[in-house]
């Protein structure tokens, strides 16, 4: 009887181990996903700063390109074209203070 005892208690400590074992793979495999998704925004973030910063290159060369012009006409003409260059300066600053908030 002291043999089926002793099997008993070995038993039950393989049975423990093994959930033990269990619940370290099972953490595991929930760390292993979380570092990948971390992998996969920070791809992400690298990717959106690239998309931005072309984004703020066309619209840097749009305001220039619109300061090179000259407006001849009226001062609505020139007002329209100040505007316009303005619009375009708000809207890559806006871009930029998005990506950083």
């Amino acid at each position: 009887m002291d043999e089926r005892a002793d099997t008993s208690a070995d038993d039950r400590e393989l049975d423990a181990l093994e959930k033990e074992l269990a619940e370290l793979e099972a953490k595991i495999h929930a760390t292993r996903q979380l570092i990948q998704d971390k992998k996969d925004s920070i791809a992400r973030s690298k990717q959106e700063v690239e998309d931005l910063k072309a984004q703020l290159q066309t619209e840097l060369e749009q305001l220039r390109d619109l300061s090179r012009q000259v407006v001849v006409g009226e001062d609505k003409d020139d007002e329209a074209a100040i505007a316009e260059a303005d619009q375009v300066r708000a809207e890559a600053v806006r871009a930029i203070d998005e990506y950083l908030m």
